[in-house]
């Protein structure tokens, strides 16, 4: 996949997310406004604005992630069954910390920590981390090796994938390294919201998926008026969720 067809994969959905479809809806209304169909404009601004605050209340955020997470409810790191190797999907470094060369971690950063918990445990001997960038900047496989290692997980225990730049292809280009050290049985670590659609991926490549999910986004809090208010932190959750229903979407429709 060229730079440029990756960055329309990212791109074009922005208009299908809560924010994106809202603000394409509000010019669509302005432009109606502007050709004097003011019933039409007034229906788009509503449907937009109603969109847009349902999607950023957290009563929604924790529903919808609780739709993707209630599938893979937490397993302890003891009760959690042996594989041949760990797979660690990307997705908790932001990028290097200019002029230090250390990796910013992101929110999701429970992934690097339960899947070090899970080598230390003695659950597979090998640890396969996946995950690239675009061209010119470190993969984020490498960033999470830095890591690792001052966890104390040893070097010649990890094997690196540093091409993928997306889900599919973390389980593609992971598949073959697997197959060519006849690995069958992995434990999948990634966040528990995207455990499904990464469940679904790697095994059309014929590997036996034991999911190890990690960094829940649905949490035991008292319900309050607040969780009915709009917010930036319940948009970006509700965001999230939209975007794996999305990809499954995709990956039935072209790779079914």
């Amino acid at each position: 996949m060229s730079d440029i067809s990756f960055q329309l994969t990212k791109l074009l959905p922005l208009f299908l997310y809560p924010l994106g479809f809202s603000m394409a809806l509000s010019l669509l209304a302005l432009v109606s406004m502007w050709r004097g169909k003011r019933s039409s404009a007034l229906t788009m601004l509503s449907i937009a604005v109603v969109t847009l605050w349902i999607c950023s209340t957290p009563r929604f955020s924790n529903w919808i992630a609780g739709t993707l997470e209630q599938r893979f409810p937490p397993v302890s790191v003891v009760l959690t069954p042996k594989a041949d190797a760990i797979v660690l999907l990307g997705g908790m470094t932001r990028g290097v910390v200019p002029g230090t060369g250390v990796p910013d971690l992101s929110g999701n950063v429970d992934r690097l920590l339960h899947a070090a918990a899970l080598y230390k445990a003695g659950k597979a001997p090998i640890l396969l981390l996946t995950g690239g960038n675009a061209p010119g900047f470190e993969p984020e496989a490498v960033s999470m090796k830095k890591i690792l290692l001052a966890l104390g997980i040893p070097d010649e225990a990890m094997v690196l994938e540093e091409a993928s730049r997306n889900t599919w292809q973390n389980a593609e280009y992971s598949s073959a390294v697997l197959q060519a050290r006849a690995i069958k049985k992995i434990l999948l670590v990634t966040s528990a919201y995207h455990m499904r659609r990464a469940s679904l991926e790697f095994a059309r490549f014929g590997l036996q998926i034991v999911p190890a999910a990690t960094d829940y986004q649905v949490v035991e809090a008292p319900v309050t008026l607040l969780d009915w208010l709009p917010g930036a932190a319940a948009l970006t959750g509700s965001t999230r969720a939209i975007r794996e229903y999305m990809g499954m979407f995709v990956g039935f429709v072209f790779r079914a």
